[in-house]
């Protein structure tokens, strides 16, 4: 996905590693940090629940729905979910 993307070369080196770019507060230059792995920022989870206390079955309801986001935004087209399968996922299927 990534090699056929339009502006690959200004956030990707040869190597598909991602290029951080900042520019220095002191210096006023432009910094490039190459990243060959991105590991997730954000919980999901912890930010769909907050710091809500849900029952049982509305916590398990957001457990489906935050792992259902994960095969849908899966990057690799290979591990991502179908629409048929997105269908049939638990928290499509069952009723809370």
């Amino acid at each position: 996905m990534i090699r056929k993307g339009v502006f690959k070369d200004q956030h990707f080196d040869q190597n598909l590693n991602f290029m951080y770019i900042e520019v220095d507060k002191v210096t006023e230059r432009e910094k490039v940090t190459v990243m060959s792995t991105i590991n997730p920022t954000k919980d999901l989870l912890a930010d769909l629940i907050g710091c809500q206390r849900l029952p049982e079955d509305q916590r398990k309801k957001v457990h489906q729905l935050k792992d259902l986001l994960d095969q849908i935004l899966m990057l690799d087209p290979a591990k991502r979910i179908s629409i048929n399968q997105a269908l049939q996922h638990a928290f499509i299927q069952e009723k809370i």
